[in-house]
């Protein structure tokens, strides 16, 4: 005996009648309801006649097979053993395991500061070598093998004064790998591609995340990418052309934040640029603004050295003033190279001098665009900004600049190669560490540790 069930909904449909005996939903999801006005069969009507009461008309129920999926032809070949590998516990591997081929319990380094802000100042900075597991990844992530890393201000930062946040914080947040493994549902990138890793991690659920500046998550954390294997996001890999060097590659968030600064300006083919500062970010702005076709792009610094090599290296005007110089001679050399006033500025060096200047140089309703800080407080003439109407834009970090970056490095029209002073084996990582505090005193160069050595 079969007992009919009428389903009444709330929008005043037609009923709905299905036999009791599937009515567990974890049936119904296999079959499709189609809904029809049939006469509702008696209680004690056998199936026989529930069966000839719905004759000539359409079925009440219809069994719909489950399409097989097609095969992806993007899809990387699943070697399970070696993922199995991967993901297991360090414990649970053993060199001599025959069904695990590659597997290694003692299988990367990290570099580590061990230094914290409230540690004493005179105790020495430690970058110390340890050994870990390969680390488990999820279905969205990549396993990368890294292969170079620059070393940023940050890192030097770190490395001179310590983290507030952690005694043990891994260093090098600017760098490119080759993919070794994928999780389940990632298919844009396949073992062996080289890729640029976007290292600040936003937690994707707070208010500035939901509203798509990712930059300015609440809950932000980097990886540290001076290891020989890390696990990271596959959105945040970036896949590299064949002709982009791996080394340069490594400046890609360098170029990010200097496009960030300029796409925030809205320069158009008729806009005079004045950068102030020789920072590597600073450099990276130049390109972008070239490349986009701004009429003159021009430096204003106090150092010597890195103007003169920015000049000789990259072709751009510089203007060089002395510290305690002047306001009107230094407005006189900027009017003389541009011979007009800049539309924009782009400050990578804000100090007190710094802000006046751009204050007094631009044009009116002109923009002034703050990228990077030497002093946490200055003071200029609001009453010129209000009465020039200047618009004052701050521009942290980056977001979704990564895949422009990699376009003007590709295109050659940001030579980022040029801007690597040299390169360490991970043997010399503290020869490589005090090379980088000597070149972010004085300009723009970049140190480069190839981790895939040794």
């Amino acid at each position: 005996m079969v007992t009919n069930l009428t389903v009444k909904t709330t929008r005043r449909r037609a009923p709905v009648v299905f036999p009791r005996k599937i009515a567990n939903l974890n049936v119904i999801q296999h079959f499709q309801l189609q809904q029809v006005n049939l006469p509702l069969a008696s209680k004690g009507a056998s199936d026989k006649n529930a069966k000839e009461q719905g004759k000539g008309r359409c079925n009440l129920i219809k069994e719909v097979k489950p399409a097989k999926r097609k095969p992806d032809p993007n899809a990387r070949p699943k070697d399970k053993a070696k993922d199995d590998c991967y993901k297991d516990d360090a414990d649970s591997c053993r060199k001599d395991d025959p069904n695990k081929p590659g597997c290694r319990k003692f299988s990367t380094y990290s570099a580590i500061s061990l230094r914290t802000s409230l540690d004493s100042a005179s105790k020495p900075c430690e970058i110390k070598k340890v050994c870990a597991a390969i680390p488990k990844f999820s279905a969205y992530d990549v396993l990368v093998r890294i292969g170079e890393v620059a070393i940023t201000g940050s890192d030097i930062h770190v490395y001179e004064h310590g983290s507030t946040n952690s005694a043990n914080i891994s260093l090098g947040h600017d760098a490119t790998g080759i993919i070794e493994a994928t999780g389940e549902c990632i298919h844009s990138l396949r073992r062996g591609d080289r890729v640029v890793m976007e290292s600040s991690l936003s937690c994707g659920i707070c208010e500035f995340c939901k509203r798509g500046v990712y930059n300015m998550c609440n809950n932000i954390i980097y990886n540290g990418f001076l290891m020989k294997y890390q696990v990271h996001p596959a959105d945040l890999c970036y896949k590299l052309p064949d002709s982009v060097d791996m080394a340069e590659a490594t400046l890609t968030q360098t170029l990010a934040q200097g496009c960030q600064a300029v796409f925030k300006a809205h320069i158009t083919p008729t806009t005079n640029v004045l950068i102030m500062g020789s920072s590597a970010i600073a450099v990276a702005s130049a390109f972008c603004a070239q490349a986009i076709g701004a009429k003159n792009v021009a430096f204003a610094c106090t150092m010597p050295t890195p103007l003169a090599s920015i000049h000789d290296d990259f072709d751009f005007d510089c203007v060089r003033y002395d510290v305690y110089g002047d306001y009107g001679e230094i407005l006189e050399g900027i009017f003389c190279t541009f011979q007009d006033w800049p539309d924009v500025v782009i400050n990578c060096a804000i100090n007190e001098r710094t802000m006046n200047i751009a204050v007094m140089c631009l044009r009116p309703c002109g923009t002034c665009v703050l990228t990077e800080c030497e002093s946490e407080g200055v003071s200029f003439n609001a009453l010129d900004v209000l009465m020039k109407n200047i618009r004052i834009i701050p521009s942290f970090r980056s977001k979704n600049m990564f895949a422009t970056a990699i376009h003007l490095i590709n295109s050659g029209r940001a030579p980022m190669g040029k801007m690597i002073a040299a390169r360490y084996r991970w043997s010399h990582i503290e020869q490589a560490f005090a090379a980088a505090q000597s070149e972010s005193n004085y300009g723009y160069k970049k140190i480069v540790i190839q981790c895939g050595e040794d």
